[in-house]
């Protein structure tokens, strides 16, 4: 099953292509055309400023003034020359980043032939408009992404929380049913002895109370609070114990318990429940039959490790076994949660966890509570 999280970023880095494309094929065109225009206007703005500058050189040389002020402008920058180049008055400078019109002069009192205009060059309105316009785009495809989105997700809401409801009210339809068939078995055992038959029908109903308790708590758990409390973890484990006993009878698998006494620790009951319901009963589950598995729980200074290990098939990726809805055996079914489950208890409660195994031999699962 891929992350939810994967597929968001996903969404996300393809929302960010879109609109960088978006964006860049118009403001490509924009620049390129306003650019044009910008050097068509600036050499309109160079020539009118020179048919100035020169206008008063000409009036200059009809009248009867001794001293000739030369123009000066904030925009524009301008000199004169000889007919050989030399420089009769100069107000350009060498940084190089102008635009230059060159207008040649009639004859006139200063002996100027050439006259040069310069503008510096500054695309500052174009870049105010282009990021005005990259604004807008960026809005508009917001607005409207966000819109089709809600749009498109409406459906899947109404249907999750439709879901959400149907799976509610099953669990609450199956547990009275669940609880009178065990009461049941449990006095038709009393009365009758545990013939095979009865054998079988209580571990099948234990893996469907784990599967049930586990449902309930993936559909409860963001909705429920689960308060820690001070559990003897020993006796919580001979009571699991006693509890999968059926189930280990069905398969003729022997359970060797190695229990540490009176460890006590600070946990949720029903979160500890789901820890090792889920752990043994996969241990069952994929154990052959006459086998045994092997349960430890022992302190170690501040730590408590509890030890669960099978003579199973083993796990062939144990990278995976923890991903949502992921079945290493199809065969063997199951919904692919629980592990899911114990791996989110354990990240919450800051439960280490080690997985070790091999095809063939078996798989050890080792929780460290500190």
């Amino acid at each position: 099953m891929v992350d939810k999280r994967v597929i968001g970023l996903k969404y996300i880095l393809l929302q960010v292509v879109i609109l960088v494309l978006i964006a860049t094929i118009p403001m490509h065109f924009y620049i390129d055309s306003e650019l044009r225009n910008e050097v068509l206007q600036d050499y309109r703005d160079l020539q009118d400023y020179a048919q100035k500058v020169a206008n008063k050189i000409y009036k200059f040389s009809n009248s009867n003034q001794v001293e000739f002020y030369f123009p000066r402008s904030n925009i524009f920058k301008s000199a004169i020359y000889d007919k050989d180049g030399r420089v009769i008055f100069s107000l350009l400078d060498d940084k190089g980043d102008d635009r230059y019109f060159k207008y040649d002069l009639k004859d006139n009192v200063l002996g100027a032939k050439t006259l040069v205009v310069a503008k510096k060059i500054t695309h500052t309105k174009i870049i105010l408009n282009a990021l005005i316009i990259l604004i807008i785009i960026v809005l508009l495809v917001f607005l409207s992404s966000f819109f089709i989105i809600k749009q498109s997700s409406e459906p899947y809401k109404r249907f999750n929380k439709y879901l959400e409801n149907f799976i509610k009210d099953a669990m609450h339809e199956l547990k009275t049913p669940i609880g009178v068939i065990l009461l049941n078995l449990d006095g038709l055992s009393s009365t009758y002895g545990d013939s095979k038959m009865i054998k079988r029908a209580k571990s099948a109903l234990k893996n469907m109370m784990v599967v049930y308790e586990d449902l309930e708590f993936f559909v409860r758990k963001s909705v429920i609070e689960h308060p820690k409390v001070d559990l003897n973890f020993s006796k919580f484990c001979e009571e699991k114990i006693e509890f999968f006993m059926d189930l280990l009878n069905s398969k003729d698998i022997k359970i060797n318990s190695d229990i540490q006494d009176d460890i006590h620790i600070n946990f949720c009951k029903l979160e500890l429940s789901r820890i090792i319901d889920n752990t043994l009963s996969n241990a069952i589950k994929y154990s052959k039959n006459a086998t045994t598995i092997h349960l430890s729980l022992k302190k170690e200074d501040d730590r408590v490790i509890l030890k669960i290990k099978d003579e199973g098939k083993g796990i062939k990726d144990t990278k995976k076994i923890f991903q949502r809805y992921y079945r290493g055996d199809k065969i063997s079914g199951g919904f692919g949660i629980g592990l899911s489950i114990v791996k989110h208890i354990c990240d919450k409660n800051s439960v280490h966890v080690e997985v070790k195994s091999k095809l063939k031999e078996g798989s050890s699962f080792i929780f460290i509570f500190f």
